[in-house]
């Protein structure tokens, strides 16, 4: 809701589009009459707001700011909950969270193996600590989680007639194309071998 129309016209522009404001330099257009007067004040290479920690100056108040919180102010409530790092907003925050996504911060102090995700790292746990609570009703297996059951049971003891994705070069058929694929790999992996035998055997 707005209390005048030429507000709630200025705020239309946000949805056609609308950018009836171009500047004359550089042809850039904006959809309101305030972002075009700070934009054409970059132009005439005015900075008229001047850091007083540092030699930095800036075309705009906002940017000036922005400027005063990241460099040179001490209140960062935003802090990293993987490093402790504090930021002074929580874009900042969340931008330096990505850095951490590669990283395998949990290690299993059985074995060594680093994990990126909390919930891959407790499965492993559970299966130094021999926990599985899953046991296949047709054979003697169990597994320490439901999905790795059900996997089992759809790999091993579906009927064949149900697995609808079969082998190019044998009569072996699958649930998924991804156990397909993996199938397949093994025969390219005897022809890569098959073949190197051949032309070394012509080579000798």
């Amino acid at each position: 809701m707005f209390f005048t129309l030429s507000e709630l016209k200025s705020h239309l522009r946000v949805h056609t589009g609308e950018k009836p404001f171009p500047c004359l330099i550089c042809g850039k257009k904006f959809s309101h009459k305030s972002s075009f007067k700070l934009h054409s004040v970059a132009h005439t290479g005015k900075k008229p707001w001047k850091c007083n920690e540092c030699p930095k100056t800036f075309v705009q108040k906002c940017n000036f700011k922005v400027h005063l919180k990241q460099v040179h102010s001490n209140d960062r409530p935003f802090p990293c909950q993987i490093c402790g790092k504090g930021f002074v907003g929580n874009r900042d925050r969340d931008v330096h969270v990505t850095s951490h996504l590669n990283e395998k911060h949990h290690k299993c102090p059985k074995c060594g193996k680093r994990f990126k995700c909390s919930k891959a790292f407790r499965l492993h746990l559970k299966v130094h600590a021999g926990i599985k609570n899953f046991k296949c009703s047709k054979c003697d297996l169990s597994f320490v989680e439901k999905v790795y059951h059900e996997k089992h049971s759809l790999r091993k003891h579906t009927n064949p007639s149900e697995r609808r994705f079969g082998c190019l070069f044998s009569e072996k058929t699958f649930i998924d194309t991804r156990d397909r694929e993996n199938h397949l790999l093994s025969h390219v992996r005897e022809k890569t071998t098959f073949l190197h035998v051949v032309f070394k055997l012509i080579l000798s």
